[in-house]
């Protein structure tokens, strides 16, 4: 940490200074005091049922590690003194104490285990109330009287500790567990540079083969836990918005049978033509004003597989993805992740400001609970993004990032003008893709071309909460579950006349949820799929390709071919 022996900092080259300690945050501290607590009981609590189930002494070692987890003063005295088996005094004050606790807490605890389990009594009235207090105050003073009584009890079972500890304890230490460490002096550094000793009041010291282990096994596992945790959240949204469509099909099934198949081809085909036209070439404007003027089919091709990939565990495959199949078109992959940030950043906040404007009004009058929060979210958002867009701040932040990479800076830039100029094609893009939602949802639910914002506003603010819930690939299931709540408040009301059933109307709504999944994975598809038949000869690799550079390994190809 600072010191290399036992000398003061600064008398000697052996005692030299290295610099202080990195403390974590205060709420990083706090936050692991509770989770060691929680794990703690846990394991305390299960310990019991393990030692019945398993054979051997796995109970014991489980109770003492969770023991070792929870905190309270005087932990390491009380362990000591139980593992030495020393008997407790008649007159001990701590024991009576502890008895008066467990004198009050054991029968209320046994109070509302039988009215949570077993309903007794049926129902809380004064009369009942007055037995139950009874009830507890009587067990109460039979408890007290009971405890103070159970001396011999306790100490014939604290005799037996030390047999336990003798059995016990070397098994552990085999395990890499030191139950009862010696009480060793450790050196701390102060914030100001000060040192103090103190002595370790921690009652199982872990060896460092055990904590490298569970290190690389948690290097091992993190990825996996933190995927299977995002599929697990996005099951249980899923879950949730297909409930009412299983439980309710019956009420809605007729406005199903109203979307005809050439109305959803139709939407989407508008919606490629609104990824190709918006998307894709929002990001070849991006590039050509970072130097690097690219042909619109490998564009296309490049761009409309990197957004697939996202549909892949993980944030890094869009980017990553993206940047491995531009570098043969002569794009660093500084460049492309940059290009890839600002496109969206830009389109992000075009979302933002379609939704904000079409909900505004409305949406304060009928939003309610989660609703109005995440149009509260999306108005604090819109001078957030203004502000990370501009140019001083944009390329400020990328030059210092890549500066640290050890990466060049950006040569070539996009002015304010090209900026604002990209942020109102990604909103009339919007738009277009709002009709194309309207032509495929106008018939079942009777909105009026008049009306077509409720679905712009609606779905835009949907993409925002997809796009921001990291832990679900593609925003799958967190943008249906907000697009589902938007529409319920701001359907008019000829829309709301026009269902028979309320449960109808929300039924129908996951269903076109859902069905709104499979229409822009059928655009991005489409616009996936002809741009491959275009620009073939990219995909493939070849040397010949429209806008590729020859790189290492094209001669090599040529000699194969």
């Amino acid at each position: 940490m600072a010191l290399t022996d036992s000398s003061h900092p600064g008398t000697g080259s052996r005692g030299q200074w290295e610099g202080k300690p990195r403390r974590p945050p205060r709420f990083v501290s706090y936050l692991w005091v509770i989770l060691k607590n929680v794990i703690g009981w846990v394991l305390v609590l299960s310990s019991g049922a393990v030692g019945l189930v398993t054979p051997g002494p796995f109970g014991v070692p489980m109770f003492l590690i969770g023991f070792a987890l929870i905190t309270f003063p005087g932990k390491r005295k009380f362990t000591a003194r139980v593992l030495k088996g020393k008997p407790i005094p008649q007159d001990s004050v701590a024991f009576r104490r502890g008895v008066a606790i467990a004198s009050l807490c054991v029968p209320a605890v046994c109070a509302f285990y039988l009215q949570w389990k077993y309903r007794i009594p049926a129902h809380w009235r004064l009369s009942s109330s007055a037995r139950v207090f009874v009830a507890y105050f009587l067990s109460a003073i039979l408890i007290w009287i009971v405890g103070l009584k159970s001396v011999e009890i306790f100490n014939i079972v604290l005799g037996q500790a030390p047999k336990l500890r003798r059995r016990v304890r070397p098994w552990m230490r085999r395990k890499g567990f030191d139950l009862l460490p010696p009480r060793r002096r450790r050196r701390f550094v102060r914030a100001d540079g000060r040192i103090t000793r103190e002595p370790d009041e921690e009652i199982l010291a872990v060896s460092e083969d055990r904590k490298r282990g569970a290190r690389q096994t948690w290097a091992k596992i993190r990825p996996w836990v933190r995927r299977l945790a995002g599929l697990a959240i996005t099951a249980a949204i899923f879950v949730w918005i297909c409930k009412p469509i299983v439980r309710d099909w019956d009420h809605f099934q007729k406005y199903v049978w109203q979307i005809h198949i050439g109305r959803f081809v139709l939407a989407a085909v508008m919606f490629a033509i609104f990824l190709f036209v918006f998307r894709a070439t929002s990001w070849r404007w991006i590039l050509a004003g970072f130097g690097h003027r690219l042909p619109v089919a490998p564009v296309t091709r490049i761009w409309s597989t990197s957004e697939l990939a996202r549909y892949l565990p993980g944030m890094i495959w869009q980017v990553v993805g993206r940047a491995y199949l531009v570098k043969p078109y002569g794009v660093r992959g500084s460049v492309c992740s940059t290009s890839q940030i600002l496109e969206l950043i830009l389109f992000l906040l075009a979302n933002v400001l379609v939704a904000t404007t079409c909900l505004l009004w409305d949406g304060f009058k009928h939003f309610h609970g989660p609703a109005r929060a995440w149009l509260v979210a999306a108005m604090a958002m819109v001078p957030v993004l203004l502000l990370l867009v501009h140019p001083r701040v944009f390329y400020g932040s990328a030059d210092r990032i890549l500066r640290r990479l050890g990466k060049p800076e950006i040569a070539f830039r996009l002015g304010f003008g090209a900026l604002a100029g990209l942020l109102i094609w990604a909103v009339l893009g919007l738009l277009w893709q709002s009709l194309s939602i309207w032509v495929l949802a106008e018939a079942p639910l009777g909105l009026q071309f008049t009306k077509w914002w409720v679905i712009a506003g609606a779905y835009c603010l949907a993409w925002c909460a997809g796009f921001l819930a990291f832990w679900a690939p593609g925003g799958i299931g967190v943008r249906e579950l907000v697009f589902i709540t938007a529409m319920q408040f701001m359907l008019p009301k000829p829309v709301r006349e026009h269902f028979n059933d309320p449960a109808a109307r929300i039924g129908f709504l996951a269903f076109l949820s859902v069905l709104l999944r499979l229409w822009a994975t059928a655009g991005e598809l489409m616009v996936a799929g002809v741009a491959y038949a275009v620009d073939f000869r990219g995909a493939i690799g070849r040397p010949d390709a429209p806008g590729r550079i020859a790189i290492a390994g094209d001669a090599q190809y040529r000699k194969s071919a």
